[in-house]
């Protein structure tokens, strides 16, 4: 089953473009003051969510050989996992909303 999520790794490659977009967005937004610190605010945002995935979700799946290895602890590890990911699509939503504050001051 976990053979599925293979090639999903590629996706993850989106968030360091996405923390560059946000500090091109700030640059770009620099004469309007509350748009360039959303932009930074969204750039920090996809920081603290690279920060989280390679602190709590990355070494989840090392141990578990990405969810086809059973160590005796892995059910810490799953629940250290899913609160990652519950923790970075706050992260991410936040980011957006960043992102979008910024972009419709315009």
């Amino acid at each position: 089953m976990q053979q599925i999520y293979n090639g999903w790794w590629i996706v993850g490659l989106f968030l360091p473009l996405a923390f560059l977009a946000n500090l091109g967005n700030a640059f770009a937004m620099r004469v309007d003051t509350t748009a360039m610190l959303l932009s930074m605010a969204a750039a920090a945002l996809m920081a603290l969510n690279l920060v989280i995935f390679w602190l709590f979700t990355q070494p989840a799946n090392a141990a578990t050989r990405n969810w086809t290895l059973q160590p005796e602890h892995w059910q810490e590890l799953r629940t250290q996992c899913e609160y990652s990911h519950a923790a970075n699509a706050a992260v991410n939503f936040l980011a957006l909303c960043c992102a979008l504050g910024s972009s419709l001051r315009r």
